[in-house]
């Protein structure tokens, strides 16, 4: 007798057995108990998920000898027929190689003959979105009514390709993919009825990398128990696949968190030499980091790992150490290479280009440790001697800009604090009235109109690093003007280069009305500084030259 491989020699046989597709298999069988069979089914999915075997068991449902039944016997005449694809009631079509318009004709020229030995004839056509429109379109009318006897089950991994008119015509079950966990259980069953030995990481393996495919995971334990006489391990799975083990991963990975990068870069050119696939492998090494972010929340998500119980502790030892921000910035530049590698004849070439940006990277801390640090830090601003204690300053701050420097004050401070701190803002105050003509001129380089209008401001106080600056009733619109965020942004940014701290500006409209001796002063002082800024831009002093004219008013 010829060999017959494990896909075959295990392909489910009856509802029960078709693994991971609950909610089709249930459907199914309620509408054989209710009476409910619809004349056409399209079943969609990835390949490998058990349409075709799911077809199969529906029509032995249907034509078996005790049928309509969920549970074929698998012993009548219809049943072993319908396995072994030689019933001439239900006629398996490859879409592929049928898909013309004759082929279709011919299928409705049938579907008019009642069925030798069974209730219904059944069509299965795989594959179906290879038929051609013409051959859609001539099917239509026999798919939307077919005769009683008649049912109709579509395959396809692409239903996307299928026409609408088709597709409103069908019942429609999508196969999703298989998990791990199941596909294990499945391949532990059959190593257990073939009495193999094979370790459990090789399973695991063996499961990743049919990517949900239950036919392909149980051709790769054929191939892989072929390949070894002995115990199957995952380096013989992984060299059957010629994919990468779980241990270069995690070494990889360590050696990106260590920021090695000649390590990095020796292990990627150890893997080319060795004929491996590298874009395979950043995506096998994206999926470890993302392994190591499941693991930072604790065992309640370790099964979303799909791992062996070893593989999981070492992932978690792995993970443990570093920060959620460091793996999520690592994934992300391992994600973008990945898409690089995707449109460039030389993948290795952008790939060690991201390992030295890796090893480049700053390390990262959580929100919560900066937030803990900031609370630190305010727990002993808010007690001086014993920060002055704790940590002295290595490197004395010169007393020049001791006095440049605004004092910041606790909350609430005690009297002889408060004392010292009014008379450091006096001081700063002083300072301020004194240096005030130079931040006059640095506004003026920067924003001339911007200094025009600050130059009808006084300077009245400072608290908290918040100065003070006082406008006259009649020059409403100039504090509206200097209140905008650019000219505010660009007078804190001068006061602070020239007289240090974090100085913030407040705009008021002065209450008091001035003597007409004090408005007539401050009205010529005022002028004159205008005039001073007017005559030396360039533009208006070659204007004054050229006419032989002279500033007699200044308008802002």
């Amino acid at each position: 007798m010829s060999y017959l491989v494990f896909a075959r020699k295990y392909r489910p046989q009856n509802f029960d057995e078709i693994v991971g597709q609950e909610h089709i298999t249930t459907t199914l069988k309620n509408a054989i108990l209710y009476g409910r069979i619809a004349h056409a089914y399209l079943f969609a999915g990835p390949r490998g998920t058990g349409k075709t075997s799911t077809a199969r068991i529906f029509s032995k449902a249907l034509n078996c000898e005790k049928g309509p039944t969920i549970t074929p016997c698998n012993k009548c005449s219809a049943c072993n027929e319908i396995s072994a694809g030689t019933s001439l009631d239900v006629l398996e079509i490859d879409g592929a190689s049928n898909r013309g318009i004759d082929e279709i004709r011919n299928l409705r020229e049938n579907v008019r003959f009642y069925p030798s030995k069974g209730k219904f004839k059944i069509y299965i056509i795989d594959e179906v979105h290879m038929l051609t429109a013409e051959a859609f379109n001539a099917l239509l009318k026999t798919l939307e009514e077919p005769p009683p006897h008649v049912k109709f089950i579509f395959a396809t991994t692409q239903p996307h390709k299928l026409l609408s008119t088709i597709l409103s015509r069908c019942q429609r079950f999508n196969f999703k993919r298989v998990s791990v966990t199941d596909i294990v259980l499945v391949l532990k069953d059959i190593v257990r009825r073939e009495n193999l030995k094979v370790e459990e990481d090789a399973l695991y393996a063996i499961a990743s990398a049919s990517e949900g495919g239950l036919r392909d995971a149980e051709s790769i334990l054929d191939q892989s128990s072929s390949f070894t006489q002995g115990k199957v391990t995952s380096e013989d799975v992984n060299s059957v696949l010629g994919l990468v083990d779980h241990e270069t991963y995690i070494d990889m990975a360590q050696k990106i968190l260590n920021k090695d990068v000649v390590g990095c870069l020796d292990m990627i050119d150890k893997l080319e030499k060795s004929g491996k696939d590298l874009s395979q492998f950043v995506l096998g090494l994206i999926n470890h980091f993302r392994n190591m972010l499941v693991a930072k929340f604790g065992k309640d998500v370790a099964s979303l790992l799909e791992l062996s119980e070893d593989s999981i502790n070492k992932i978690t030892n792995q993970a443990n150490p570093v920060s959620q921000e460091d793996l999520l910035y690592i994934s992300n530049v391992l994600v973008n290479t990945q898409e690089v590698m995707k449109r460039t004849n030389s993948p290795r070439i952008p790939l060690e280009i991201s390992l030295v940006r890796l090893y480049k990277r700053a390390n990262m801390i959580s929100i919560d440790e900066v937030l803990n640090r900031i609370a630190s830090i305010e727990s002993r601003l808010g007690n001086p001697t014993k920060a002055a204690h704790e940590e002295p300053l290595s490197h004395p701050v010169p007393q020049s800009e001791l006095k440049r420097k605004i004092i910041i004050l606790p909350e609430e401070p005690s009297a002889n604090t408060t004392l010292h701190a009014e008379k450091a803002e006096e001081n700063s105050l002083e300072h301020i009235k004194g240096m005030w003509d130079v931040v006059l001129n640095k506004v003026k380089e920067k924003k001339m109109s911007t200094a025009t209008y600050l130059a009808e401001g006084e300077v009245l106080s400072i608290k908290s690093n918040l100065l003070t600056i006082g406008m006259p009733a009649q020059f409403l619109l100039h504090k509206e003007v200097l209140e905008e965020s650019g000219n505010r942004k660009l007078i804190e940014s001068v006061l602070n280069d020239l007289l240090g701290g974090n100085l913030r500006v407040n705009f008021i409209i002065t209450d008091g009305k001035p003597s007409p001796e004090d408005k007539e002063d401050k009205g010529i002082n005022n002028s004159r500084k205008l005039e001073d800024m007017l005559t030396a831009e360039p533009i208006a002093r070659k204007a004054l030259e050229l006419f032989e004219g002279k500033v007699i008013k200044v308008v802002p």
